[in-house]
């Protein structure tokens, strides 16, 4: 196949040789005509004046003799039509007869009708060469014009068909571009190769070739991390539910299709109260068992300080919550328990320090004292931590 700069080459030829065909038949056939005018002015036309010349001469009185010598020698080297040979030698002839006789009227006539008959032959000869050159012209002028008919059809369909040699791959080229800018890597550019459009479309093949095995690739690794995130993120106790910039729900984890239930429309009443809650702060919702407490935080997800999407996340603080009510519990049931043990420790105390059951040393006295000063410290922090676990209590 031909190269793109051998079809502009060849194009350019084309057309060289075609206006220079049109040049060079314009040319010969104006050459012809002047040809056979320049025939009809030297062959017919001199000898016509010639006889002029030659007829002036007899005219004069006396005859001129060398003016009629003079245009017969000219005429004689002038002999182109039939029978204008004849003419000319028996001019010469009458010629030499007059010469003897210069006032013969008889020959005088008769020699001024034969020059006559020359001057008629060349005329009769300037009109049947006119003639011919004329139907030669139309000729010519008919040759021509379907000649520039023939190449001015070819001109037509060289116009017409050459410049598609390279707006049809261009063309070609410019879909098969603008599917692949499109990402439609499967798109090909159906161009033969062995030319410079060829070898270019051949290699944008290649390159789509590339990016679709490179994007099937990538979409592979894509899926297969968000299929990994999914999964995790199912697996986490946290409630997440995914945005997109214009509030459109992406995804959902387990916990919080569980806790909003079946998404069907954007007017649902557990997500709109869960969007227009406050960030930071508690949020209860009741789904139909029991009210759990969560926690709302939202991350914004942004690309180059443009927000592309936002994560709300929703802790679930019951766990939590029934854990510090437990401890609370706990501890104020242990509180409540130290108090027998401390009532029993002090009324032992109260015992010893009874004079009927027996007087005290000194210093079983002072360990007595500090006995009873460190059972009532006791007790105080008990108390304490009572009063403290029953306004936990309360408040949870």
């Amino acid at each position: 196949m031909l190269r793109l700069r051998t079809k502009l080459t060849l194009g350019l030829i084309f057309l060289f040789a075609v206006t220079l065909a049109i040049s060079m038949q314009g040319i010969y056939r104006i050459y012809q005509l002047d040809r056979d005018a320049r025939l009809i002015l030297q062959q017919n036309l001199h000898s016509i004046v010639y006889c002029n010349n030659m007829l002036q001469a007899l005219e004069k009185g006396p005859v001129d003799f060398d003016m009629l010598q003079q245009n017969l020698d000219l005429q004689q080297r002038n002999v182109t039509e039939h029978g204008e040979e004849a003419l000319t030698t028996k001019v010469a002839a009458q010629m030499k007869q007059l010469q003897t006789d210069p006032r013969n009227e008889a020959l005088i006539k008769s020699l001024r009708l034969t020059v006559m008959q020359i001057a008629v032959i060349n005329q009769e000869a300037i009109v049947h060469k006119n003639n011919a050159a004329s139907a030669s012209a139309s000729r010519t002028i008919l040759t021509l014009s379907v000649i520039s008919l023939i190449l001015l059809s070819v001109f037509l369909i060289f116009i017409f068909s050459f410049p598609q040699i390279i707006t049809r791959p261009i063309n070609l080229l410019e879909a098969g571009i603008g599917q692949i800018a499109a990402r439609n890597y499967n798109a090909r550019i159906d161009l033969q190769p062995g030319d410079e459009f060829g070898e270019l479309a051949a290699g944008i093949n290649t390159m789509a070739e590339k990016l679709r095995t490179y994007e099937t690739s990538n979409l592979e690794k894509i899926r297969s991390e968000k299929t990994r995130i999914e999964t995790i993120i199912n697996l986490m106790k946290d409630a997440i539910i995914v945005f997109d910039d214009k509030k459109n729900i992406l995804f959902m984890n387990t916990v919080a299709k569980r806790i909003c239930g079946p998404v069907k429309t954007s007017n649902h009443p557990v997500l709109d109260m869960i969007t227009r809650h406050p960030a930071n702060q508690e949020l209860k919702i009741n789904n139909g068992e029991q009210t759990a407490t969560f926690i709302k935080e939202v991350i914004s997800v942004s690309n180059n300080n443009d927000v592309i999407g936002e994560v709300i996340v929703l802790r679930d603080m019951s766990a939590i919550q029934e854990l510090a009510a437990a401890k609370t519990k706990f501890i104020a049931t242990a509180s409540h328990e130290l108090k027998t043990p401390i009532a029993s420790m002090q009324m032992s105390l109260n015992l010893l320090a009874d004079s009927r059951t027996g007087p005290l040393l000194p210093a079983q006295q002072e360990l007595v004292n500090s006995i009873s000063e460190d059972v009532e410290r006791i007790l105080k922090i008990s108390t304490g931590i009572l009063d403290i676990t029953d306004e936990q209590l309360q408040a949870i």
